[in-house]
């Protein structure tokens, strides 16, 4: 069924694969079937329609090389309903693990967020203060891989809009072809374009664990320090940040909406390392990473400050 959030003027659909999160993933609209890049189905970037500078700033990193991604209009968790944001979280339960601190939105305080152990049966929580555009940014990944899957694609690009182009990406082509030859066409599901996120002086930030999630215990706690080189191109990794920059398999994509299917918790480049099959890459050479000191909506609404500039 499919249904209008006044509040928002986007379409949201309900998917078979999930209930409640999926009830909010945005349709995509006003895509093409031609690929632009062997080896990739797909092309996406993430962008807020409040951001129209950050999406060209893409264009213009992607263009000297013929590339032009899908837009898709980013699902903006500042502008998020109450009903949503009660919905697409972790609901507590008894069984669940005690004593972490977590983060809701309640309506009595007026959409605010309110920061408590979780303990209130029922009560719909993310971690300790996950802000409404962090949410938006896990809804706005998950709606571009349950496109993806819905489409019949076996491997897309996806990118969020801060990107970096540091040497042509049409060498991704053969890089893929290149993992396949080492683990096989079905032996990864994520392979990031970068060695490691960057922080604003645009040094290596590297991740060596994982946080926790009240309904989820790892199989494996030791995966997340994973860290070794596969072949002489390649580094298969537990752990890492940063979603900005990644080729995505179909069972990346199968394994990751199958995770979420019970509500985000974490922000999503640290719930994508916690599927125990997920099997995660990156190249040793940087191709595309991410821009240094880029502007961020994640824990603030900064757009809004250039609205109200003379």
């Amino acid at each position: 069924m499919i249904r209008i959030l006044l509040s928002l003027s986007y379409l949201i659909v309900s998917v078979d694969l999930f209930a409640g999160i999926g009830d909010y993933l945005k349709i995509l609209t006003d895509k093409t079937d031609s690929s632009q890049m062997r080896n990739i189905d797909f092309i996406y970037v993430i962008n807020l329609d409040e951001r129209p500078e950050k999406y060209e700033h893409t264009i213009n990193e992607l263009a000297p090389y013929g590339i032009t991604p899908y837009r898709f209009s980013a699902v903006n968790g500042w502008e998020l309903p109450l009903e949503a944001l009660n919905e697409v979280g972790v609901k507590y339960e008894p069984w669940m693990r005690q004593g972490l601190m977590g983060t809701c939105y309640l309506p009595e305080d007026n959409g605010e967020p309110r920061h408590e152990i979780m303990q209130v049966s029922g009560r719909n929580y993310f971690c300790h203060c996950m802000s409404r555009g962090a949410i938006g940014i896990v809804l706005s990944h998950l709606s571009i891989l349950k496109d993806a899957y819905d489409s019949g694609y076996e491997t897309i690009w996806l990118m969020e809009d801060d990107i970096e182009v540091i040497k042509n990406p049409h060498t991704l082509s053969d890089i893929i072809e290149g993992l396949d030859m080492l683990v096989g066409h079905h032996g990864w599901d994520f392979l990031f374009t970068d060695l490691d996120t960057k922080n604003k002086k645009g040094e290596y930030v590297p991740c060596l664990g994982s946080a926790l999630r009240p309904n989820y215990s790892s199989a494996n706690p030791h995966k997340f320090n994973e860290r070794y080189a596969i072949g002489l191109g390649f580094r298969k990794v537990g752990a890492r940040y940063g979603a900005y920059s990644v080729i995505i398999r179909r069972s990346g994509m199968q394994k990751m909406l199958n995770f979420l299917k019970n509500g985000m918790f974490l922000p999503y480049d640290m719930e994508y390392t916690l599927p125990d099959d997920i099997r995660m890459y990156t190249v040793r050479d940087d191709v595309v990473s991410t821009q240094p000191n880029a502007f961020s909506d994640n824990g603030a609404p900064n757009y809004k400050l250039k609205l109200i500039q003379p």
